[in-house]
């Protein structure tokens, strides 16, 4: 009987973690979306920066109150800066040069077709063969992707929106397929300290090469930079810990909530509609994603039976 309960419990722990992360998750794009707008808006680079900053400063100041290893795993260290530098940082100027040219839900719904990416990427090393499961969800994907765009005759979302949205989706999904597969010793909040901090010097870096350094306008734009920081912090730990328990709950849990989670807050806080083909596409990509999910994680749990 507890060999039957702990798989479950992984998934359900793993699950209730993503829910978390992408709830946060949903809460940076609204911000940041507000960071950016207006003529006195922050660069995109500017803003990430601070953002990963302010959240390396509140991971490590947690790991300091709660007396954990600081550094990652020793073979790990690399590792994690490429990721960080190559990965996350890349994906998120990606998605929020995005945002600029479209609306947030329709650039979430289209990023969303990462779990498809993931999927295909675990196929291709080796985890699993392609099915009638995985070729709709693929069917599905594009035909929601196509609905988001063409919705509201194209003002729900510009070309080059489209361009920057897959792009992150494309990125983050090796970013996820890289982290499964090669962080396995460090802690997670150590591990989401480092990512965030790695993140926030290479933007930095661009930021100044680039000249898009910006000082924030004072509370205006402080504030929500640091809710990003605070809401980032969470969602790195929740997203390194739900990792660690992998199971069929945990990615169709992250693809139910988070498009939804960021459609509902830029209709709350950004006053955009919610269009008809926004709403019809989002199902589509969703109920691909969760196909997706399911024919990926079903090999793995085919040796567990007797």
């Amino acid at each position: 009987m507890p060999t039957e309960r702990t798989p479950r419990n992984a998934d359900a722990v793993g699950g209730a973690l993503f829910v978390a992360a992408s709830l946060q998750f949903g809460v940076v794009v609204v911000l940041g979306r507000i960071v950016t707008d207006g003529p006195k808006g922050m660069p995109v680079p500017t803003m990430l920066a601070i953002r990963f900053g302010v959240a390396a400063v509140l991971l490590f100041a947690t790991l300091l109150v709660l007396r954990r290893m600081v550094l990652p795993a020793r073979g790990e260290r690399l590792p994690l800066a490429a990721l960080a530098i190559g990965g996350y940082a890349v994906e998120a100027s990606l998605f929020f040069l995005a945002v600029r040219h479209g609306e947030a839900a329709a650039v979430t719904l289209l990023f969303f077709t990462y779990p498809i990416i993931v999927t295909a990427g675990s196929m291709a090393l080796g985890q699993g063969a392609p099915g009638q499961m995985v070729l709709a969800s693929l069917a599905a994907a594009v035909a929601g992707s196509a609905l988001v765009i063409l919705s509201g005759g194209g003002l729900a979302i510009e070309a080059l929106g489209v361009v920057f949205a897959l792009g992150a989706a494309a990125v983050y999904a090796c970013y996820l397929l890289g982290a499964d597969r090669v962080l396995r010793l460090t802690e997670p909040l150590a591990g989401a300290m480092w990512v965030s901090l790695f993140a926030a010097l290479g933007l930095a870096v661009y930021a100044v090469v680039a000249g898009e350094v910006q000082a924030p306008d004072g509370i205006r734009q402080w504030a929500p930079l640091v809710g990003m920081g605070a809401a980032t912090a969470g969602a790195f730990v929740c997203l390194f810990a739900g990792l660690r328990r992998p199971g069929p709950v945990r990615t169709a849990v992250v693809a139910a909530t988070e498009p939804l989670a960021a459609t509902v807050l830029a209709f709350l806080f950004l006053d955009e509609p919610i269009r008809p083909g926004v709403v019809a596409g989002g199902v589509l990509i969703l109920a691909g994603a969760i196909a997706a999910s399911l024919a990926r994680t079903a090999p793995a749990a085919e040796p567990d039976v007797p």
